[in-house]
């Protein structure tokens, strides 16, 4: 990992204005610079990137970050990647943090079998070209799948020569070490202590890390020997985790972000096919059943998906579990079936990149008039049959995370077969209701083994590979939105302040002019005020990640006495490199608002805000405030009803005298808040 110090000096040395002009045309416009957003189709400039705060914000589509999260988005790199990339723009020495002997050793092992991987790469791509040996059969092989010399070269494919020796004898006569030769999975170690090739006379398909390590190899078989596997793969290592894995996603990942959708096809050669043709959004699960793992890589780039099926009713059935998994992942999927005679592969052969993209937009379908259209006509008129597969479908719709979008499904259940909305509801209810029984109950038997519950389809990440850790781990999850609670606009607007003026002196003297360099003696900063202010009435934001921002901007390193302008900027700069991506995206969100949510006199106004401090931020935290007292109001109604609906005639006073307190306090907090305006 990358020690603080570095990342502090790779910080200090970044100008945001330069590392997106790398990228995007910048003009100056007043304090700020404006350019055409890369992350949408921008037509007028849209992009506003500020140099003082050292952030950007395209006020169309939303994106808005740093300099280290435009580059995570745009080159599509982690964290760690990211920091690498503007420590190499600026000529900074990257110095990882000291790390244990155990986890010198983890890392130095993965590093170890990215290079044994990355040295058969070549090994058997050389083989592949090399006129001079007798392996020209591999290359043949490849241009009868019609493959061209730059997209041979494009995928790395290579050849393993036939004997099964020669692979292990070269790397070993090379200097590779036998130990990771063989943890790696390509040699494998006899029992008589001799080494052989787990792949010969094949032609390979090295697979690639999301950062375009090669991680692992599939070897097909050129013979129609039925006697042996027609593809092999590495077996799982250190750096090969086959369910967190998809073949081409280091391929496909910008289209996959640029067009918002992912194709998602079964082999090597399909994907392959499809790059040729100019279909790049594409990935193959490798003839693996679909896991959890590769769904939510497939998520870090677009929530839609389209899994394209061949003809083959058989390999259908068996692989359309994995479009319920996709559906409980929260993602969008569609389905298209191709021609009887066609894969993927000889499909993308026989057309060009415009009919297969008006193929695909033309004969797409949902899921529900897939699986109806698939299974419907095996049933013929077996109303048992036709009620399993209703069931079937309704099933599909109940792991459906989001309410709205479940609630549209059961109408075109309903619709499309003909029964009662209220019935297929009713059954979704059921189904979720028992999901989540199952739920609970694997949740206690967990805690009883005192073991932490994974969600489903979750496997460990393997110790010691740096490298894909990072790209699963460090910003996989997608940023939370903002908890849509009674409170969270009144904590939004608070969070806003302490962000862009925490450090600013609160002064309620009209005639005093605004000076950042320093806050006067007996003034109190706006951070102060708040949280004496919540203190006072014991009150804690709700929304879980306004709380941890609130926590940790009190508890965060900072050195007292610093200028207001120069410690706010390193505030904006703690939470938005934050290692909770939560955090650093809410961040973002509040501080590129133009005003506060409900402070519109900023609209209209010509005075700096830090100028108006003194009126808005007591404002804010008194609304907050009244917020609170109405919801302890209307608690206390319920209350007082209640105890007078069972005859409780002296918790019924009880309530009224309360709910009378409440009252003047709420109006005393409004007199309040009319005379700050």
């Amino acid at each position: 990992m990358i020690d603080r110090a570095t990342v502090d000096r790779i910080l200090d040395a970044t100008r945001i204005e330069e590392v997106i002009g790398d990228f995007v045309s910048l003009k100056r416009r007043g304090a700020n610079y404006l350019g055409l957003c890369p992350f949408h189709q921008d037509k007028n400039p849209s992009l506003s990137v500020s140099s003082t705060k050292q952030i950007f914000k395209c006020f169309a589509c939303g994106k808005a970050g740093t300099a280290v999260s435009f580059i995570m988005e745009h080159e599509k790199l982690s964290y760690p990647e990211a920091l690498k990339y503007l420590a190499k723009k600026y000529g900074i020495e990257v110095v990882e943090k000291e790390q244990t002997p155990e986890e010198i050793a983890a890392r130095m092992k993965g590093e170890s079998l990215l290079i044994v991987n990355e040295y058969a790469q070549k090994y058997y791509q050389q083989l592949l070209w090399d006129a001079g040996r007798t392996h020209l059969v591999g290359l043949s092989y490849f241009k009868e799948r019609k493959f061209t010399d730059d997209t041979i070269r494009k995928f790395g494919l290579g050849f393993a020569p036939a004997g099964g020796k020669s692979f292990a004898a070269t790397a070993k006569e090379e200097g590779y070490k036998e130990e990771y030769l063989v943890d790696s999975g390509l040699v494998i170690k006899r029992d008589d202590g001799s080494l052989s090739d787990r792949f010969y006379d094949r032609v390979m398909f090295p697979i690639h890390s999301l950062s375009g390590r090669v991680i692992a190899f599939g070897g097909r078989i050129l013979t129609s020997d039925k006697s042996k596997a027609k593809y092999i793969n590495s077996p799982e290592t250190e750096v090969y985790v086959k369910n967190r894995s998809l073949y081409g996603i280091y391929f496909a990942k910008t289209a996959i972000a640029n067009k918002d959708c992912c194709l998602l096809v079964e082999g090597y050669t399909d994907v392959i096919s499809m790059h040729q043709a100019g279909i790049e959004n594409v990935v193959a699960s490798s003839g693996t059943s679909l896991t959890v793992g590769q769904i939510s890589l497939i998520k870090r780039f677009t929530d839609k998906i389209i899994v394209i099926y061949d003809g083959d009713a058989a390999g259908i059935k068996a692989s359309i579990r994995g479009i319920d998994m996709i559906l409980q992942q929260g993602m969008k999927v569609e389905v298209v079936l191709l021609p009887p005679e066609d894969d993927p592969d000889s499909f993308a052969k026989a057309h060009d990149r415009e009919e297969i993209e008006e193929f695909i937009a033309t004969n797409k379908c949902d899921f529900i008039t897939f699986k109806t259209n698939l299974l419907l006509k095996e049933i013929d008129n077996d109303p048992i049959r036709k009620a399993q597969l209703i069931n079937d479908i309704i099933e599909s719709v109940s792991v459906i995370p989001d309410q709205i979008e479940r609630n549209v499904y059961v109408g075109m259940v309903a619709k499309r077969f003909d029964i009662k909305e209220d019935a297929v509801f009713q059954k979704v209810r059921q189904l979720r209701a028992r999901h989540n029984s199952l739920e609970q109950s694997r949740s206690r038997m967990d805690r009883q083994q005192d073991a932490p519950v994974p969600p489903d389809g979750y496997e460990p990440v393997p110790a010691g590979y740096d490298e894909n850790v990072a790209d699963v781990e460090t910003v996989a999850s997608s940023p939370q939105p903002l908890t849509d609670s009674y409170l969270a606009v009144n904590e939004k607007e608070i969070i806003y302040y302490l962000l862009k003026f925490g450090e600013y002196p609160l002064r309620t003297d009209d005639s005093l002019l605004y000076d950042k360099k320093a806050v006067p003696a007996g003034v109190p900063t706006v951070a102060e005020y708040i949280r004496k202010s919540l203190e006072e009435d014991d009150l804690q934001f709700e929304n879980p990640v306004f709380k941890k921002i609130f926590d940790e901007y009190f508890t965060r390193p900072h050195e007292p006495g610093e200028d207001c302008e120069v410690a706010q900027g390193k505030i904006i700069r703690f939470f938005s490199t934050h290692p909770d991506q939560n955090v650093a995206a809410t961040m973002m969100d509040v501080i590129c608002d133009n005003y506060p949510l409900t402070v519109k006199v900023y609209r209209d106004s010509l005075t700096p805000e830090e100028q108006l401090l003194g009126k808005n931020v007591p404002r804010v935290v008194t609304a907050y405030r009244i917020k609170v007292i109405e919801r302890l109001c209307a608690a206390t109604v319920k209350e007082v009803d209640a105890a007078f609906k069972r005859g409780d005639g002296e918790a019924c006073k009880e309530k009224m005298r309360l709910l009378s307190a409440l009252n003047t306090v709420k109006n005393n907090l409004l007199h309040l808040q009319a005379s700050k305006k």
